[in-house]
């Protein structure tokens, strides 16, 4: 499987800061964008990566696998 880096990227940066929102911000893309990419990325490794909660998102399980 090959992932993409720069959705690997928005994944990491959305990690960190525990929102689309501001990652979009640091990686200069928009949130809908940063969403999208995250979207393919776990359609990618078929788990979700994020729980959602309001504007916040946390690591899933399987999310925290692949940031380590």
């Amino acid at each position: 499987m090959q992932l993409s880096m720069e959705s690997l990227n928005s994944f990491v940066v959305a990690a960190q800061l525990g929102s689309f929102t501001k990652a979009g911000e640091r990686v200069n893309r928009t949130q809908s964008a940063v969403s999208m990419q995250i979207k393919r990325l776990e359609e990618e490794v078929g788990r979700p990566l994020f729980e959602r909660q309001g504007r916040r998102v946390l690591l899933t399980p399987e999310g925290r696998t692949l940031l380590d």
